[in-house]
């Protein structure tokens, strides 16, 4: 269970992150509908999609989502550690994942801290309440892990920009609203230093979204082309020149403090394994308990220093090389309880299980490849050459 400092006294009590999940567990205990209906194994990810839309827009109506959030921007105040506390407790209740709003704390963060704060105000309770959902245009067909030499221009016009260019691997663009995008706003030898990130509506003209259906039977992947889009010039999300500043704070949770929320699932699932495994699985099951501890440790330093105002940094590469070792030996014991998974029965439980076994196997890929990770680890704290 997360632990906290001790509490700023407050007018409102459930700042206190001990009494916000207290009253949130006595919530979940009354068994919300929502609720019960993200708990049933959904294989078919678009169901899977209206189910959690439909469990944030309970959570946010009953003000337990706009816990964690600015007030200025629809919040309720907080930290961080709120809404780890939050989803900790969802997962607890017998919710299988975060779906796609994962990018509640992978770009939502960024958004509070660098977007325009008008539009934010105006989008990040739609967020919130799963009404409006949101993607993320990094990775391109020739820029994957090399973001710096992504090729999609942003080129000024009038009082905004044009942009052209392709994105691939895009999580969720098939069921969102807007995309967070990464384009080049400076020339191609400039590197990291001439992008911009801007707030893209996916429904506006010339955006063409197709899904990419993923070895696991899911679409949660698209390939985005832009062609002459136009972007307001009040869609900037930072400053113009200032898009590597915005995607380090993005992959510094995505990277980072992410960790705290997926491992709280990989440990109801571990359990929910354990519960029938036979006795061969007792050495993958002990794999998976240690390096999900070393995630627990690393993702609960990530949340606090978070909360506390000190975004990881370089660290983050550290700790999600720990998630991905610790999601691959979740999966590998599942499989080592049930020989069966690859060829078994297909009801949806044994199907959800098999999408999670194969997602497992990309995790060192997506966010930025393993090996990246471990580039970043020699040379921004190691000091190596």
């Amino acid at each position: 269970m997360l632990s906290t400092a001790p509490a700023v006294p407050s007018a409102d009590p459930l700042l206190d992150v001990h009494a916000f999940r207290g009253a949130l567990e006595t919530w979940l205990d009354t068994s919300p509908p929502a609720l019960q209906a993200a708990q049933v194994a959904h294989p078919v990810y678009a169901e899977r999609v209206e189910t959690m839309r439909a469990l944030l827009a309970s959570l946010h109506d009953a003000g337990w989502a706009r816990y964690g959030w600015p007030v200025d921007l629809g919040g309720n105040g907080g930290t961080i550690a709120h809404r780890a506390a939050m989803w900790e407790a969802i997962a607890r209740h017998g919710v299988p994942g975060m779906a796609l709003f994962e990018h509640l704390e992978i770009l939502a963060p960024t958004l509070a801290a660098h977007g325009p704060t008008a539009f934010v105000a105006e989008k990040l309770p739609l967020l919130l309440a799963g009404r409006e959902l949101w993607a993320q245009g990094f990775s391109e067909p020739d820029a994957g892990s090399d973001l710096a030499s992504l090729r999609t221009t942003a080129v000024p016009d009038g009082d905004g920009y044009v942009i052209n260019g392709r994105k691939i691997w895009t999580s969720w663009a098939k069921y969102a609203t807007w995309c967070l995008l990464l384009a080049r706003t400076g020339t191609a030898d400039s590197r990291h230093r001439g992008l911009t990130a801007f707030i893209v509506d996916l429904r506006d003209p010339g955006v063409d979204v197709a899904a990419i259906e993923q070895a696991n039977g899911t679409d949660e992947l698209a390939e985005v082309a832009f062609d002459g889009v136009h972007v307001s010039g009040d869609r900037i999300v930072g400053e113009v020149g200032g898009g590597w500043a915005v995607a380090m704070h993005i992959l510094s949770h995505e990277r980072g403090t992410f960790a705290w929320f997926r491992h709280c699932f990989l440990y109801q699932q571990l359990t929910a394994c354990a519960a029938d495994a036979p006795g061969r699985n007792d050495t993958a099951l002990g794999n998976a308990l240690l390096d999900l501890a070393a995630v627990t440790a690393t993702g609960h330093a990530g949340v606090m220093a978070h909360a506390a105002g000190s975004p990881l940094g370089p660290k983050a590469a550290y700790t999600k090389l720990l998630l991905c070792a610790s999601e691959q030996a979740v999966q590998d014991c599942v499989l080592a309880g049930d020989t069966d998974l690859a060829a078994g029965r297909q009801d949806d439980e044994v199907a959800l299980l098999r999408q999670e076994y194969l997602f497992s196997r990309i995790v060192t890929v997506y966010g930025g490849s393993q090996q990246m990770q471990l580039d970043t680890i020699a040379k921004q704290m190691l000091g190596l050459p």
